[in-house]
């Protein structure tokens, strides 16, 4: 990946464990990494990493719902590298909000909106007119495979992640003309801090293969090296698109692999036991 040596990238929510290997395989091709979290500790350990790795990175800490957030993103980017060549919008967070959609509130709604959608908008209409200048530039959104499929009680948090979709298709096209792609990857199944890196009990490891067809669970380095082949020669002539990377949860379409053959019928145990047993299972299993 010589081709990207020289570059800058930008990492939106960079102290997240996909955005963390992100910057790592990024630098290894040689670019410069600008990460913006909100967390101290965990976007200076990333940085900290990169630069153990013989890669430059500066760590800006800030909450990204707010403006001058992004405002300090651009101005620490073009004081430290110049400007901003790759822009990773990472930042995204379902933020515990799930339940009936009649029960939500339009304050849940704003909160789902400025954390998953506005940053997305504001990273953009910040960094483009410099991709514009140069003549190239990439730009990887972060969706999610909820906002393609139905998500129960995820409604609202389903209709952002679909937007940033719509979103990606658009300034795809539009852009493409200026030598610069956008696409947007849709994760499922993935560890990372948001999902408790799917860290279950030694005894219900065994049931990894029903939930993903690829019988194991996402590792962040799966999803980085998707990234950088995005960003390098591989990605020159697709835009506009969304990637999935769920290890073939979506493409599954509601199939689950039994030990014996695949169903759309799965038998699940909690309708036939005790209730007071699925009450000791992790939350996630129950």
């Amino acid at each position: 990946m010589e081709t990207l040596s020289g570059k800058t990238a930008v990492i939106t929510g960079g102290g997240g464990a996909i955005a963390g290997a992100i910057a790592r395989e990024l630098a290894a091709c040689g670019v410069g990494v600008v990460l913006a979290d909100i967390d101290a500790e965990r976007v200076s350990k990333v940085a900290d990493q990169v630069r153990s790795l013989g890669g430059e990175s500066i760590a800006i800490v800030g909450d990204l719902t707010k403006s001058e957030s992004i405002e300090e993103l651009v101005d620490r980017t073009v004081e430290t590298f110049g400007g901003g060549d790759i822009l990773i919008n990472g930042l995204g967070d379902w933020l515990g909000l799930s339940g009936p959609f009649e029960d939500s509130t339009e304050e849940e709604w704003d909160s789902l909106y400025r954390i998953n959608l506005l940053p997305v908008f504001r990273a953009c209409h910040a960094f483009v007119p410099g991709m514009k200048k140069t003549g190239w530039g990439r730009i990887v959104n972060f969706s999610s495979v909820e906002g393609i499929r139905a998500a129960p009680a995820l409604a609202a948090y389903t209709a952002f992640k679909s937007a940033i979709d719509g979103f990606t298709k658009s300034i795809g096209v539009d852009l493409a003309r200026h030598g610069i792609r956008a696409t947007s990857i849709a994760v499922d199944k993935t560890r990372s801090h948001q999902v408790g890196f799917y860290e279950l009990p030694d005894e219900y490891l065994h049931l990894v293969q029903t939930y993903v067809p690829a019988g194991r669970y996402g590792e962040p380095e799966d999803i980085a090296r998707l990234v950088v082949a995005l960003c390098g020669p591989a990605g020159e002539w697709i835009t506009g698109q969304t990637i999935v990377a769920d290890g073939g949860t979506l493409a599954a379409g509601g199939w689950y692999r039994t030990p014996k053959q695949w169903t759309n019928q799965p038998v699940l145990t909690q309708w036939v036991e005790d209730p007071a047993v699925n009450e000791t299972r992790p939350r996630s299993l129950q």
